[in-house]
């Protein structure tokens, strides 16, 4: 039971809340719980008499550590750092002091103007969206009625460009590597997985009867982590060389649950495997530097470029939505439209013709 009726403490601040008729209002943060109260007095009166301007005083810089604490629980711990990193950094030293309900265009495009002067175009695209994300949500609670961070278009940037190897650079990447980088390397570029992915499966992942792995977790920065999206827990088929190569290794790793162990028997670094031994391995194949998660976009391509659907691919690659996998990939099927197009009015043409050619035989 809360110590104070209608009163909340959130990390180091108190809000009230009044359930009035069908809706709950909530106040903005107070450093004590002396002052929520007495604040909570004075809007309940308000409130009762119509008076009440919900959430009108709340600053943006409150409403932030409210959302973090509130909705924070629902995010991934990667997404709630970079939310609370952006907003310590960069939105609450240059809005956080203006009250929610006054906060206008403006104030956000001289926000942006400002980091565009600063910060790379790719930069501020995200810190702008973190905001977004954030008034999204008081909207949502109904703290303000519109998000005037939507009226500005976000900054346009070049994606970064990624390598992509070729069927024979990706074999011949897999045959001269030791057994243990066949495997890292096959399930990355033979089943798409990410690296986390790669490095937080335990054998008991490994469905050798089927031919399939079902992922459970990630490891990354020597954590054990959820995945990233519910997507990624569908089963994935293993291609026939990769089961063989993961068999083989199986033998060698009989002592551990994990696929790739440490000598403390926990997880391989996966940031440590990529520094120094995938570099190596890179080199020793005479390839160009590329990052480990360029295997998962040659898998893909590979894919493509041998007449794989797009609706195919985000299966494989287990996008959570469609369109995450045409805006990368979109450009390695220049001609998908016009080929589409094309045979879908053949083929309808055909039918017709046929159909004709039918009746006047009748």
């Amino acid at each position: 039971m809360p110590k104070y009726k209608g009163i909340q403490k959130k990390g180091k601040r108190w809000y009230w809340y009044i359930d009035y008729k069908t809706k709950r209002y909530w106040s903005r943060g107070f450093p004590s719980a002396q002052e929520a109260i007495q604040n909570r007095a004075l809007a309940h009166s308000e409130i009762i008499s119509g008076r009440y301007k919900a959430n009108s005083k709340i600053t943006l810089k409150d409403f932030i550590i409210y959302y973090a604490e509130e909705y924070g629980p629902n995010l991934r711990e990667n997404t709630l750092s970079q939310i609370e990193a952006h907003s310590r950094l960069y939105i609450a030293p240059e809005l956080g002091h203006i009250k929610l309900s006054n906060l206008k265009v403006i104030d956000i495009q001289r926000l942006q103007n400002k980091l565009l002067q600063e910060k790379k175009p790719h930069y501020v695209h995200n810190i702008m969206c973190v905001l977004r994300r954030i008034l999204n949500q008081a909207v949502e609670w109904e703290f303000i009625v519109a998000n005037p961070a939507t009226k500005i278009p976000l900054p346009k940037y070049e994606r970064k460009e990624y390598e992509i190897l070729t069927p024979e650079q990706l074999s011949n990447l897999i045959d001269l590597a030791p057994l243990r980088d066949k495997a890292v390397i096959g399930l990355a570029g033979l089943a798409g997985l990410r690296l986390g992915e790669v490095f937080g499966l335990q054998w008991q992942d490994i469905d050798f009867m089927n031919n399939q792995v079902v992922l459970q977790r990630q490891y990354n920065k020597c954590q054990i982590k959820p995945l990233k999206t519910q997507t990624s827990r569908a089963p994935i088929p293993i291609y026939p060389q990769l089961a063989l190569i993961l068999k083989e290794w199986r033998l060698k790793c009989q002592f551990s649950k994990w696929l790739f162990p440490s000598r403390e028997d926990r997880p391989l670094n996966p940031e440590a495997y990529t520094k120094t031994p995938y570099k190596a391995l890179l080199k020793k194949c005479g390839l160009p530097h590329m990052r480990f998660h360029d295997l998962r976009h040659t898998f893909a391509s590979i894919l493509l470029s041998e007449g794989a659907s797009l609706t195919d691919v985000q299966k494989l690659m287990r996008h959570a939505r469609y369109n995450t996998t045409v805006e990368i990939y979109h450009h390695l099927l220049p001609n998908q439209l016009e080929t589409t197009l094309n045979n879908s009015f053949d083929a309808a043409f055909r039918r017709r013709k046929r159909r004709k050619e039918e009746n006047g035989n009748a």
